[in-house]
């Protein structure tokens, strides 16, 4: 079965790479570019993960996951964070993510990831 993905970055170029591993990986993907539209895509798509940078205009990831954690309907699905900010790590965990990527990553390492996170 597909997993819904929805993957929420301000740069475009990581999209698209992300997009593309992720579908050759027999997933739907989702991208949002405005970190303001994520929660309404979230709402629309009721993904089974999502990859969310953490520093991005308007919201930060980190805000973003507080509310997605306060909502009922939303406090379980999987996120993993992304950032190349020296500090993400503990700015994923201390807003509850399931997991953190530096970036830049290994694709490999995300999509074991996502296959893990996806499972449960």
């Amino acid at each position: 079965m597909k997993k819904k993905i929805v993957v929420c970055d301000d740069d475009a170029t990581i999209l698209q790479v992300l997009e593309l591993a992720l579908k050759n990986e027999f997933r739907e993907v989702y991208l949002v570019s405005k970190s303001r539209e994520l929660i309404a895509s979230v709402e629309e798509i009721d993904p089974d993960i999502i990859l969310l940078d953490i520093e991005m205009p308007w919201l930060s990831g980190g805000d973003i996951l507080r509310e997605l954690r306060s909502s009922e309907k939303h406090q379980n699905i999987p996120v993993i964070m992304m950032s190349a900010s020296s500090r993400g790590k503990q700015i994923a965990s201390a807003c509850g993510a399931d997991a953190f990527l530096a970036k830049p990553f290994e694709l490999d390492d995300l999509l074991l990831l996502v296959d893990k996170l996806g499972q449960a």
